[in-house]
């Protein structure tokens, strides 16, 4: 014996016999790290065992400065000083050990077990070469792979085989500005990934997380939910999904399965969305809602996206959008800020009854085979309109002295009488070469006083100047429908956030629906900035009992409600008569204007080459008794209850009237334009669309706690309290010397 081995043996037998050898126990498992290279001699086996999957597994190498044993019967073997042990590639070493047999062992002393990049640092271990499993004891556990720091409390089980560890007691992870805590927890050593389990909360300086389940590359910095997590996003945005993952270098949300994300004004909802914070683009993909609160707007679809920071956006695959001012049901608080859309039983894709407590009446349904939202700065979203004239240029109409410029006035609506439209005795055609009022037996003069207006160019020369243009009121950025356009309230602070000009686009097959105004076209644009809507491709337009149709239909809004509409090109007004199957009152010209009231036609204007048919009745009970052939440069028709209760003729007139038994055979009923496609109305707003309105969650949300971090906290007052201890943070990698001695070591037992 050498007299190294002689010194070791003077001193430390009583150190073995005082040394607190605990019993081994084997579980579950949890991380990895690099690998240090045995020397060749090093890699030699002494014998096989059979391991708990069936593979072959060489015994467990070991080296201790000392071994020995109690006596020479006894089959432990007592190691200390550099002593380490490897196994399946893994290292353990610590200040002394107890070893069973060739596969057990027990490790006392500053342990540390490596494994590629992978370091565990503890007071005590047991190993178990059978079932590859180290057990680690220690007030706090220390884990290092790479840049990234685990604590873990009192135990953890590590195996050397699969490279994988886990914990059951509460761990905080740290990776530069990254913090995690869970539960439990499984370390995979191999793909740098370790999944949480039980209460998880994350944190860095763009989110904060709060789930149960959910998985971490520490490489990649990649967050993969397992179950539903909610999320803040910089504190500013909120998101939540059963499934996805988050990928720091992109940061963008891939959610697949039930994704909600809450901006200060949106609300989105779909089967899968990709979220990319740093710009705020959200693209959705199947069963879509955004809920734009501030816009009162409501868009739905199977593809989409919006660009927040761009304030732009498209719908497409069957896209809707609903305008709405406020919700049934819903108090005034709500409304003023955030209004709850009810939600429409039924699958989204099918046909759904109608809700219980729907949509106020007065929502706007409209669709389109795709849908843009754009945003411009101030001034940039369509010329700016001509200046105004002065009054002396309000007196347009040909052969006139009066202007029929009106602002939606109070007109006298009384019933027509019967003899209204009586002609003058023993002549059927009057020629009129004044302002005609067809009222009364007699032709009164028009006394509708003009005022200065904005004028825009318009078609033929007998035009009258337009009404002031509507209010600048806000319109929504998903306001397809310009048959109402939503507004804020006066008092809306939004007024002042959100200075941009909004133009949505609906592009091919647009059909419109609300309960007092329907419409069709092939495409429309709506513009914010004047509270402008233009329609398209010869659209029409139902209003009561009324369809109207041109070439184009520029539509205004104010106070939310339709106010003036121009109809340019070939317009034609068209109207059932009451009572009957195959009659209709009917306008043709070369310009429309209508005002409206409370969303219905209060008056039409029809200028450039007017001819009317019109059908009088005693009421609207009864069947017509006169038909009525009119030409005149223009013609004024004001409504009551949606029905014409006075016509006034304007510059040259000719007109004559027959009995409706006595008209003539060769006295056509149908003026050339004559339309009339009751079939391409939409009755409901089912024929929009017939899928569901989720309700808003916002209150909801806002009731969410945030992730809390109790094991953080409880790790920073254990740490505090080990240190004053003695305690001490360790960093040491595998003692070269030890794994030398591995490779030249000659076993003496």
């Amino acid at each position: 014996m050498t007299p190294r081995h002689s010194a070791y043996r003077r001193w430390i037998f009583p150190l073995l016999f005082l040394a607190p050898f605990l019993l081994y126990a084997g579980q579950p498992t949890l991380s990895s790290a690099p690998q240090a290279q045995l020397p060749p001699t090093a890699q030699r086996t002494t014998g096989t065992s059979q391991t708990t999957d069936t593979q072959q597994t060489a015994t467990v190498d070991y080296y201790g400065d000392l071994m020995t044993k109690r006596n020479p019967q006894d089959t432990a073997l007592y190691l200390i000083g550099n002593v380490i042990f490897h196994h399946n590639g893994t290292f353990i070493q610590c200040d002394s050990a107890k070893r069973y047999d060739e596969y057990r062992m027990e490790c006392f002393g500053n342990v540390v077990i490596n494994k590629d990049s992978t370091y565990i640092y503890g007071d005590r271990a047991s190993y178990n070469g059978h079932t590859n499993i180290a057990e680690v004891y220690s007030p706090l556990l220390k884990v290092v792979n790479g840049d990234a720091t685990m604590w873990v409390f009192n135990y953890m089980e590590f195996n050397s085989q699969t490279n994988i560890g886990a914990y059951k007691e509460g761990a905080v992870i740290t990776q530069r500005d990254n913090l995690m805590e869970s539960d439990r927890g499984f370390f995979n050593g191999d793909s740098s990934t370790i999944t949480f389990v039980g209460h998880v909360a994350m944190r860095n300086d763009n989110y904060r997380i709060r789930t149960d389940s959910v998985r971490y590359d520490f490489n990649q910095e990649i967050v993969t939910f397992l179950s539903k997590a909610y999320i803040w996003d910089q504190d500013r945005d909120f998101l939540t999904a059963d499934r996805g993952n988050y990928v720091r270098a992109t940061e963008t949300y891939h959610f697949t399965h039930d994704a909600y994300a809450m901006t200060p004004d949106q609300e989105f909802w779909a089967d899968t969305m990709d979220y990319e914070s740093a710009i705020r683009r959200v693209t959705l993909r199947s069963n879509i809602q955004i809920l734009d609160t501030i816009q009162r707007a409501i868009g739905l679809g199977d593809y989409g996206y919006y660009n927040d920071s761009l304030k732009k956006g498209m719908l497409t695959r069957q896209p809707a959008v609903i305008l709405y001012d406020t919700v049934a049901n819903a108090s005034s608080a709500d409304t003023a800020t955030v209004p709850r859309p009810t939600l429409v039983a039924g699958d989204s894709l099918a046909p759904a009854p109608q809700p219980a407590t729907p949509l106020r009446p007065d929502s706007a349904f409209a669709r389109a085979d795709t849908i843009f939202f754009d945003s411009y700065p101030p001034g940039m979203s369509k010329p700016r309109p001509q200046q105004t004239v002065s009054p002396s240029a309000q007196d347009s109409l040909a052969g006139g002295n009066d202007s029929t410029r009106m602002e939606t006035p109070a007109v006298p609506m009384s019933p027509l009488p019967t003899d209204s439209l009586t002609p003058v005795p023993g002549d059927t055609t009057v020629m009129v070469t004044d302002t005609t009022v067809l009222t009364t037996n007699r032709l009164e003069q028009d006394s509708i006083a003009a005022d200065s207006v904005m004028r825009r160019s318009m078609i033929g020369v007998e035009e009258p100047p337009l009404p002031v243009a509507p209010d600048s009121t806000q319109l929504s950025p998903s306001a397809v429908d310009s048959l109402s356009v939503p507004t804020l309230p006066a008092d809306s602070v939004q007024a002042d956030k959100d200075t941009m000009e909004r133009v949505v686009r609906g592009q091919h097959n647009v059909r419109m629906w609300r309960s007092d105004m329907q419409g069709v076209c092939d495409s429309l644009t709506v513009y914010s900035v004047d509270s402008m809507g233009t329609l398209f491709g010869r659209p029409i337009l139902w209003n009561g009992e009324s369809q109207l149709t041109a070439d184009r239909i520029d539509l205004y809004s104010r106070n939310e409600e339709l106010d003036y509409a121009e109809f340019i090109g070939s317009p034609f007004l068209t109207q059932k008569v009451p009572q009957t199957d195959s009659l209709f009152n009917q306008t043709e010209g070369r310009l429309l204007q209508t005002w409206f009231r409370n969303n219905e036609i209060n008056r039409a204007i029809m200028t450039g080459n007017v001819t009317t048919y019109y059908y009088r009745s005693e009421d609207s009970l009864q069947p017509p008794i006169e038909f009525l052939v009119l030409t005149c440069a223009s013609l004024t028709i004001d409504f009551e209850d949606q029905e014409p209760v006075r016509l006034n003729g304007g510059g040259q007139s000719n007109w004559h009237v027959d009995p409706i038994n006595k008209i003539p055979a060769n006295q056509p009923q149908r003026l050339p334009g004559f339309s009339w496609s009751p079939e391409r109305r939409p009755q409901s707003r089912y024929d929009i669309t017939t899928r569901s309105v989720r309700p808003s969650v916002r209150y909801t949300v806002d009731g969410y706690a945030q992730p809390q971090f109790p094991i953080e906290e409880r790790f920073t007052k254990a740490r505090e309290v080990l240190l004053k201890e003695g305690w001490r943070d360790r960093n040491e990698l595998l003692d070269e010397y030890r794994v030398e001695q591995l490779g030249s070591f000659d076993l003496l037992y």
